[in-house]
């Protein structure tokens, strides 16, 4: 996937990962690093396979065949909290501003304005379900909230996402 090499490469993507990092110094719940950001990218991709839709997915956004589509799957997992840094320095909303961010990414890793689109789209929907979110924005809220195990983690009683999440295993079941 070399598209995804250039992205994970990309000087802007390595900044605001960094710029991440910095932010989260304290305290310790959720981090938004590169461990995450492939976990939720290879999560979404898991999705659409074991549900049989990657045919479904390519046909209906329009892309040139499977390996396209795992890289726009693949991409939109590793940019989906990219703005995470400016919510916690401004309080804007993450999702919308990181959609943002993908754009500039997105076109010098050479994905297509309509690939661009479809990952920024998601990027933008991933926070919160709705009935009319794309199909990638549902598989990245629902990978984003599969990639952590609430229940094990260390600052459980302290997290003000606890109440957000479904915090046992069951939840792995989509």
């Amino acid at each position: 996937m070399k598209r995804i090499e250039l992205l994970i490469n990309d000087a802007l993507y390595r900044q605001y990962m960094k710029y991440n990092l910095e932010e989260e110094m304290e305290p310790k719940f959720c981090q938004h690093d590169f461990g995450h950001h492939l976990d939720v990218a290879r999560i979404a991709y898991i999705l659409v396979l074991e549900h049989n839709d990657l045919n479904y997915f390519i046909k209906e956004c329009g892309l040139s065949g499977r390996l396209a589509a795992k890289e726009v799957i693949y991409a939109a997992g590793l940019l989906h909290d990219i703005g995470k840094w400016k919510e916690y320095k401004e309080g804007v909303d993450h999702a919308s501003y990181g959609a943002h961010l993908a754009r500039d990414i997105l076109a010098r890793a050479f994905f297509n304005q309509n690939e661009i689109d479809i990952i920024s789209q998601a990027v933008f929907e991933h926070r919160n379900i709705s009935l009319d979110m794309s199909f990638l924005g549902e598989r990245l809220h629902r990978a984003d909230n599969l990639s952590r195990i609430c229940s094990e983690c260390p600052d459980l009683a302290q997290c003000p996402k606890v109440e957000l999440k479904e915090i046992n295993v069951s939840g792995f079941e989509y």
